[in-house]
């Protein structure tokens, strides 16, 4: 049975079996989630992936000519390419 949110109903009677009908599944979703340790392990070192896109050394002249504009496009896909998983 799944979890329903209106049971039990105000001001009714305890009764064990619907309580435990209502906390079967909420147990079982909670023993289905990712430990903070499996999180952890999984998540671990992502940040360096990004570690091989260089800092963006560039002076952008007032107005910015497209040569400069363009090659801030071109950082920014390299980032979004080394973000990707």
């Amino acid at each position: 049975m799944p979890y329903n949110p209106a049971l039990p109903a105000n001001g009714s009677l305890i009764a064990a079996a619907e309580l435990r009908s209502q906390f079967t599944p909420l147990n079982a979703d909670i023993q289905d989630r990712a430990t903070h340790a499996e999180l952890s392990s999984d998540i671990g070192g992502t940040s360096s992936n990004s570690n091989g896109v260089g800092n963006l050394s560039l002076s952008v002249s007032d107005p910015p000519t497209q040569g400069e504009v363009q090659t801030i496009a071109d950082k920014l896909d390299e980032l979004i390419n080394a973000l990707r998983r």
